[in-house]
């Protein structure tokens, strides 16, 4: 009995592992407004943190440039030669107290040879490394900016998908509400056909009403779903959390009738790039032309001896110098004249882009404005029409029941109806998408 209830416990204790494991695995994000989305994306969107990580190293860029100042080398080497044979030289006899104008062969120095040398060299004066850390701090700075311009393009993307995935799931809402009302309409129009009263095509007329929302919803379904993915690519969400969204915001009778815009983040980005490059021109002309000036120092140990390497009988002996080394760069770089050609036409280009850019933003920023206020116009004149769609249908539907009016004028009001209803919430998205998009162009900078 007790080993019967040891296996049930453990095999008892491995389901629900593994099934806390799936619910775990399979989380459930929920969002209400687009600013907690924003927030979201703030901490878990690759391209925020790959912005982070280019900001990042842009600085220690600016910090090497800065330690590059002085350019500090000490290169340290280490030689081992075995002289198999000395060199020979002839020496006059007379200077060994030989016989003059005769001349003897000697050979000068030791077989095996040790040295090790090291040179420390540090610049003094080196134009070129010093416009290098004007180039990485306006660097720093263009990088810092792009990251801005990338973050609000991200978060623009990011609110087209979040409201028009709040318009097709509040569209969804009322097409099941119209089914119901379309399927009720329906079953008149079929009572009164199986009365004599309707005629065939009336019958089938409201029939494929009722069979037009069915597919309608069932690809309002599918939209919602490819805007959820949508979102979960922009917002790197895993592919099997489950998302959802509630928002009912709506088109306020106190919305402001125009938003001002004042949007510099393009401008800026032109004008740093441009600063960069005119940086980079500076520092190729320097590194093509300017000479630098040079500390260095010199030691070196030599062992040398007969016998071998690390002998008993090595002599020992010690050299150094220092001094200043000016160094020319003589002839020219081939390759650094043209990059220097290169960096001032990119230059020149990038002034002409920066001229462009000022003229380009000042009449966004208007287009803008423009766009608030057509889709101000467009949500309230949709909404008034929506109402008086569901007045007139209400009306007609009331009638037809009377047998006033055919059912040609009650299936007409319906599709009015339903057409006005999807319009006015696309228009309130549309709407609401263009706010959002002035506060981030206002407030991003």
């Amino acid at each position: 009995m007790n080993f019967f209830r040891g296996c049930f416990v453990f095999y008892l204790t491995g389901w629900l592992l593994l099934f806390g494991n799936v619910v775990r695995a399979q989380s459930i994000l929920h969002f209400t407004s687009v600013d907690s989305l924003f927030m979201y994306a703030e901490k878990n969107s690759a391209t925020i943190k790959e912005g982070n990580e280019q900001a990042l190293l842009a600085k220690w860029t600016k910090l090497a440039s800065i330690g590059n100042t002085i350019n500090l080398r000490s290169p340290l080497s280490a030689t081992w030669t075995d002289n198999t044979e000395l060199p020979v030289n002839y020496i006059p006899s007379e200077a060994l107290g030989g016989k003059p104008g005769t001349f003897r062969e000697l050979s000068f120095g030791q077989t095996y040879v040790t040295n090790y040398t090291i040179t420390p060299q540090i610049d003094i004066i080196n134009p070129a490394a010093w416009a290098r850390i004007k180039s990485a701090s306006v660097n720093v700075k263009l990088t810092e900016t792009n990251n801005l311009f990338n973050k609000k393009n991200l978060f623009e993307s990011i609110a087209a998908a979040y409201f028009n995935s709040v318009s097709v799931s509040k569209q969804i809402s009322r097409v099941k509400e119209n089914i119901i009302a379309a399927d009720s309409v329906f079953f008149i129009i079929t009572n009164k056909y199986n009365q004599g009263i309707a005629r065939e095509p009336d019958k089938n007329n409201a029939e494929i009403n009722l069979l037009t929302l069915r597919d309608k919803l069932a690809q309002l379904n599918a939209s919602l779903e490819q805007q959820y993915n949508a979102l979960k690519i922009l917002c790197d969400i895993q592919p099997n959390s489950s998302l959802t969204i509630t928002d009912n915001s709506t088109v306020s009778e106190s919305a402001a009738t125009a938003l001002p815009v004042k949007s510099t983040l393009a401008e800026r980005q032109q004008q740093l790039e441009s600063q960069y490059l005119k940086s980079e021109l500076r520092w190729s002309r320097l590194l093509t032309f300017a000479p630098t000036l040079s500390f260095i120092f010199n030691q070196t140990y030599q062992e040398s001896s007969n016998t071998g390497f690390y002998a008993s009988d090595v002599n020992h002996f010690n050299s150094q110098y220092f001094g200043l080394k000016f160094t020319v760069p003589f002839p020219l770089d081939v390759n650094r004249l043209s990059q220097n050609y290169t960096s001032k036409i990119n230059y020149r280009l990038s002034q002409l882009s920066s001229q462009h850019a000022a003229l380009q933003n000042e009449l966004t920023d208007k287009d803008l404005e423009l766009d608030y206020a057509k889709a101000l116009s467009t949500a309230t004149i949709n909404k008034k029409i929506k109402e008086l769609k569901d007045a007139n249908y209400i009306k007609s539907f009331n009638q037809y029941k009377e047998g006033i009016i055919s059912s040609d004028i009650l299936l007409l009001a319906f599709t009015d109806k339903v057409n006005a209803e999807i319009n006015s919430l696309s228009a309130e998205a549309i709407l609401h998408f263009t706010e959002t998009k002035i506060k981030l162009n206002n407030t991003i900078q």
